[in-house]
């Protein structure tokens, strides 16, 4: 009998604190695909291969605590996971969202490396997010749809539907320390985004707006995109094919997006539009991107369709004729959900580049498809691609 009132005591005294902590909990997602991706260019510059690619895979952990008072402290330490095994750990196990958080009525602090709140209103009109044809195969850059570092975010509370979120960079990431642009007053790479988000009913609208500071940047161009200089060395830091190289003056990065969807019964629609200044850095690198699509839901099955356009920056060659470095995609896919968890799916997507892009449809930068082999300038990037999602 007094071991069975101590055991009950115990019980008194451990379950309120017990009640107080929720976690930690392990999560992830789990995104593998076959790709048969094709850069329709000829001799040393093609590319023509199957591959298999993880996208986007991941691990993370989170819980919270309650403080009392409507108190609430909260953590979440998200990795990325190379699934296909190919990277040599250049992708395995590095970093993703990750931050501490403090919320309550009033809303959610949060301190960390998190999404910034312009590419969280991207991510709410793509219907191809992470697949083949993602729209940020269009709209990524050093300066937008990233995951920042060193940020410091305020996230409003829902009010019917409405919610914001504010942060700040106070290092962007963009002009290292042991860089030699980023000596003295030169390492104030700083960054700041805001969005605004109402989602009710059928009814999405999501605007976002992004700035980089310039401070310390060095920016060329070349007939295929904006690329940046070793001051050192004055070698061109880039993956792509150089044509024309040409100095330019930097500038604040800026962009704003514009996206909304709407859904009616099986239906769904949805647009966005971005407009950029100074992208990269580079002064009067002024591109827009529009998407437009839609998706029909048949049971457990869902088709969509969506097109992107990108115009061409503005800029010019070393000779003064224009850049003709606009581009657009097309992306098709069929969605089967096996479980509220398991989704398999078959995509295609194809991006028809100016003579001066060199933009591809299976993942650009930011993207989250694998972006494993070269576009080429000038020509289409076509890639068919049948995968699975798991959540857990």
């Amino acid at each position: 009998m007094k071991k069975l009132i101590a055991a009950a005591v115990a019980a008194a005294v451990i379950a309120p604190a017990s009640l107080m902590a929720a976690g930690p909990t392990l999560y992830g997602k789990i995104h593998t695909s076959v790709d048969m991706k094709d850069n329709n260019a000829s001799g040393a510059a093609g590319y023509d291969e199957w591959s298999l690619n993880s996208n986007s895979s991941r691990i993370g952990v989170k819980g919270s605590e309650d403080l009392g008072n409507g108190m609430k402290v909260g953590y979440l330490i998200e990795w990325n996971v190379d699934m296909d095994g190919d990277s040599g750990g250049s992708k395995n196990l590095t970093t993703r969202n990750r931050a501490i958080t403090l919320s309550g009525d009033w809303g959610t602090a949060l301190a960390g490396k998190w999404d910034t709140p312009f590419k969280t209103a991207g991510r709410k009109t793509d219907l191809f997010g992470d697949q083949v044809g993602d729209t940020r195969n269009m709209t990524g850059s050093a300066t937008s749809d990233n995951r920042a570092e060193n940020v410091v975010a305020y996230v409003t509370p829902n009010m019917n539907g409405f919610s914001s979120t504010v942060a700040y960079v106070f290092d962007a990431g963009t002009c290292e320390n042991d860089d030699a642009r980023c000596s003295g007053d030169n390492s104030d790479a700083s960054a700041w985004s805001f969005n605004a988000i109402y989602n009710n009913g059928p009814i999405l609208v999501a605007l976002g707006y992004v700035d980089y500071n310039d401070d310390g940047q060095l920016a060329t161009t070349t007939s295929g995109g904006v690329y940046s200089v070793d001051p050192l060395t004055g070698a061109i830091v880039s993956d792509g094919t150089l044509a024309v190289t040409t100095a330019n003056d930097t500038d604040n990065a800026t962009a704003w997006r514009l996206g909304g969807a709407y859904t009616f019964g099986d239906f769904k629609v949805v647009a966005s539009y971005v407009d950029f200044e100074s992208e990269g850095f580079v002064k009067d690198n002024d591109p827009s991107v529009w998407t437009v699509g839609g998706s029909y839901k048949m049971g457990n099955n869902t088709i969509k369709l969506q097109y992107s356009d990108r115009d061409k920056s503005g800029l010019n060659h070393a000779d003064g004729s224009n850049v003709e470095d606009g581009s657009d995609q097309w992306s098709i896919g069929l969605d089967h959900a096996m479980s509220k968890r398991t989704t398999v799916y078959a995509a295609y997507a194809t991006l028809d580049n100016d003579d001066d892009s060199a933009r591809k449809s299976w993942g650009g930068t930011n993207s989250g498809h694998d972006g494993e082999g070269a576009a080429a300038m000038g020509e289409s990037a076509d890639v068919f691609s049948v995968g699975i999602i798991h959540k857990f």
